[in-house]
This record gives C-alpha cells, sequence and structure tokens, in this order.
C-alpha cells in the first residue's frame, strides 16, 4: 500500500495513522532525514499482515504500559480504537473512541444494511460482557457512506463497567473491540485492553434468595394459539409465520416470513432479582432448494425493572451452523444472577438476515423456568 504526503503531514502522523513505527517507514522508504517530506511523495506502508501482529503485541501489554490506543489497516482503512486511559476503578467510566480513516488513494464505499455504523464490545478471557449496541434499536435502512482518500469518521462511546446483566465487571483485564458495522467489514475489529482494578470498599453480599419454583413461566411455550396465520395470540412477534412443521402438537413460529428482513418473537414474563433462570427452546434452520443460508439467530433475555427500565441483557448468538438444516434440535442457556432491581425479563427471538439469505428458522416448545 502507498500514502500520498498531504499538507500538514509528519512521517511520525503517517506512522501513527497506519499504527506502524516512524523506524519502520525510515527504512521501507529509504528516508535519509525523517524530518523532511514534501507534498506529494509517495510513501510505501507495510502490508495488513506485516502491521497485524505489532498490534497483536501492543494489545497483550497494553494494560501494563498505558498505552490506550490501538490502530490497524483493514482494507484500506485505518482503525483506531482509544480509552481515555489503561486502568479504572469500580464506578469510574471507559470513554472508548473509534475512528476510521480512508489510508488508500482510492474513494471507498462502505454499505450498511441499518443506521447502526459501528459498536463496541467488552470480553473477558474471550467471553463478551458488554455491548453498547445491546439496549439500541437501528433502523432497517440500506445505506451508502462515501469516504474520499484521507477522509475519517470518529465514534465514541461510554462504558460504566457493567455487564450485560447491569452487574459491575470484577477486576481483571478486559478486552475492548471496535466493530465498523459495514458489508463484509462487520466480523472484523480493532481491539486494546484495560484493566479493572480492586478498590478499598468491599462490595456487599447479595441476600440469598428462596427456593424458585420450576413451573414453566412462559404463557403458551408450544404456540399454538393463532390470532391468524401471521399473528401469534400469547406471544408478540414481527415477520412471523404459524407453521405446522412443529416439534409438537398442530403449530410452531417461523421467523422471516420475508426471509430478508429482521424478525422477532417475544414474552414478557414478571422476574425476581438475584435469580437464575434457565430457557430450553427447540429450533431448527428451514432451507429452501438452491437458497442461501446467510443469518444469524439471537436468543435474548432484557431485564427491565418497576418503572419499565432497561437494566440488563442476556443473548447467547446461533449462526445457521449452529442451527441443524429441516430437523429440530434442542437449545438450553441460563441467564446468571438477575440484576437488583429485576422486576421483568422479556426472552426474545431475533432472526437477522443478511445480504442473500432466502432461509428461514423455526422455533418451537419454549420453556423458561426458574434454577436459583
Amino acid at each position: 500500500m502507498t500514502y500520498t504526503v498531504q499538507p500538514g503531514d509528519t512521517l511520525a502522523s503517517i506512522a501513527n495513522r497506519y499504527g506502524i513505527s516512524m523506524q519502520q517507514l525510515v527504512e521501507l522508504n529509504n528516508i535519509a532525514n525523517p524530518n523532511y517530506i514534501w507534498v506529494g511523495q509517495i510513501i510505501t506502508i507495510p502490508d495488513d499482515d506485516d502491521n497485524e501482529q505489532p498490534s497483536i503485541r501492543a494489545n497483550a501489554s497494553l494494560a501494563q504500559s498505558g498505552d490506550p490506543s490501538v490502530s490497524r489497516i483493514i482494507s484500506g482503512l485505518c482503525y483506531t480504537i482509544t480509552t481515555n486511559r489503561a486502568r479504572y476503578q469500580r464506578g469510574e467510566r471507559v470513554n472508548i473512541t473509534f475512528t476510521k480513516c480512508n489510508v488508500s488513494n482510492s474513494t471507498i464505499r462502505l454499505r450498511y444494511n441499518t443506521s447502526q455504523r459501528f459498536d463496541f464490545v467488552a470480553l473477558r478471557n474471550g467471553r463478551e460482557v458488554w455491548r453498547w449496541s445491546d439496549d439500541r434499536f437501528f433502523t432497517q435502512a440500506t445505506e451508502t457512506v462515501v469516504l474520499r482518500p484521507g477522509a475519517c469518521q470518529t465514534f465514541r462511546a461510554t462504558w460504566d463497567l457493567r455487564n450485560n446483566q447491569g452487574n459491575f465487571v470484577a477486576p481483571d483485564v478486559y478486552t475492548i473491540r471496535a466493530f465498523n458495522m459495514a458489508r463484509s467489514l462487520s466480523s472484523l475489529s480493532v481491539q486494546t485492553n484495560v484493566q479493572v482494578v480492586r478498590t478499598d470498599g468491599q462490595q456487599p453480599s447479595l441476600p440469598s434468595p428462596s427456593p424458585c419454583p420450576s413451573t414453566n413461566m412462559l404463557s403458551d411455550p408450544g404456540l399454538e394459539r393463532w390470532l391468524d396465520r401471521n399473528t401469534p395470540r400469547i406471544w408478540s412477534g414481527s415477520n412471523v409465520l404459524r407453521t405446522t412443521s412443529a416439534h409438537s402438537g398442530s403449530y410452531a413460529a417461523e421467523l422471516g416470513a420475508d426471509a430478508d428482513r429482521q424478525a422477532v418473537l417475544y414474552q414478557t414474563v414478571d422476574a425476581e432479582p438475584n435469580r437464575i433462570y434457565q430457557i430450553t427452546f427447540w429450533g431448527m434452520e428451514r432451507t429452501r432448494p438452491r437458497g442461501t443460508a446467510n443469518f444469524v439467530l439471537e436468543v435474548e433475555i432484557f431485564i427491565y425493572d418497576s418503572a419499565g427500565r432497561l437494566i440488563g441483557r442476556v443473548d447467547p448468538s446461533f449462526s445457521p451452523g449452529a442451527l441443524p438444516n429441516n430437523t429440530y434440535q434442542q437449545y438450553t442457556f441460563t441467564s446468571g444472577v438477575l440484576p437488583s432491581r429485576t422486576d421483568r425479563a422479556q426472552l426474545r427471538f431475533v432472526f437477522r438476515p443478511r445480504t442473500g439469505n432466502d432461509n428461514t428458522v423455526i422455533i418451537d416448545d419454549v420453556v423458561m423456568t426458574c434454577v436459583r
């Protein structure tokens, strides 16, 4: 890759933009005086493979070095993630900045399926604990963003050091990833590490709840009751279809009546704080002749307080590879301990199609029980 020097550029600023050292540029371009470059000069940049490993090494030692900024080049874009510092205590907030710059010599067009442009995720030992987009909704609108050479976009968010369930995370090193949600790029990220350190104060212990009932909390768990072929009587949803391809009984719910639109099926129940709930359901992927499977099924639990405010979320995700074709399979997961202000829980099945998808997902026999 090459870069054409622009007015105001220095070799140091170019190196910082690409997430590499100035010495790399000096050696690769045979620059005699690193303090002298001129507008229009062509600078050769190491390719993605050359840049990726140093970024990984920087991430591995970030919590110790205190340098909270990491860059990576992806498809002509320089991704940079920055936090306001590298160490935090409970009660403090992590201010995250994600910048993407077109560092190529060509115009880049980024196409999006929704109004979401970015996302941030925090992980502990590779497991997701927080996602910025969890309590947000985005319009389903295909749009294109044009970035000319040298153009940048910057996005910011704040993490309050709570997990998806609304509880403070434990002291440890956490990886924060920034994603550009454009098509074909949404699975690629740049990441940095932050360290959550202990404080002198002690976290109060949670009261031990009384034994909970083991009966199914959901009404119409077999999805047998429908007002018409697209409207379940007890459950709520959109873009769903009553189907006779049931695991048991007469009917089940097919998500994706229109296979290229998002579908949602959900039910809200009373829930108690400090409880753990288990969800079991049967699901399968319905394949079409010569159809394309390109979707994600998300099974989520949204947690609300008595005022109706969203205070947490639990969300394992299943991809087409995890759902058998035209054959039911049982899935089970638990919620973890719900926040202290829990009043209601909403179980959601969200079918998110991607470009070219033709297939659907069928859900049946859903059980939600209290296990502790």
